[in-house]
């Protein structure tokens, strides 16, 4: 009985921790409730590009941590391949959960120019 109850803890916790992926830079306890704007105005009053190191912070780092290094997910440091970290974000895969419905292309790209030039 009380092994089973155990189990049963235990899977329940590993759903809640794989669900958090995408969460903030807490750890990946929490889902993220503010989305990142595509752009923001500059002071011309044109647009500047997309913030990939925002997007990694609020989509990645819960997982990923801050630095790349990894935790409940892999160590992204020393990744090169900006397409392939482009479709494994559109798609997810292993653990990690589509964001192909939550950003936009152009925000997959810039975060994966990011993780692939700053991480």
């Amino acid at each position: 009985m009380f092994r089973n109850l155990l189990l049963t803890a235990l899977a329940s916790a590993l759903i809640v921790a794989a669900g958090a992926c995408g969460g903030g830079t807490d750890g990946g306890t929490a889902p993220a409730t503010t989305p990142v704007p595509t752009s923001t105005a500059s002071a011309g009053g044109g647009t500047t590009s997309i913030d990939g190191a925002a997007l990694y912070a609020q989509n990645c780092a819960g997982c990923h941590k801050a630095d790349g290094s990894g935790g409940f997910g892999p160590d992204l440091r020393g990744e090169t391949d900006v397409a392939k970290v482009t479709a494994h974000v559109r798609d997810g895969g292993s653990r990690m959960p589509a964001f192909g419905d939550k950003l936009t292309a152009a925000q997959i790209q810039a975060l994966a120019e990011n993780v692939t030039s700053e991480l």
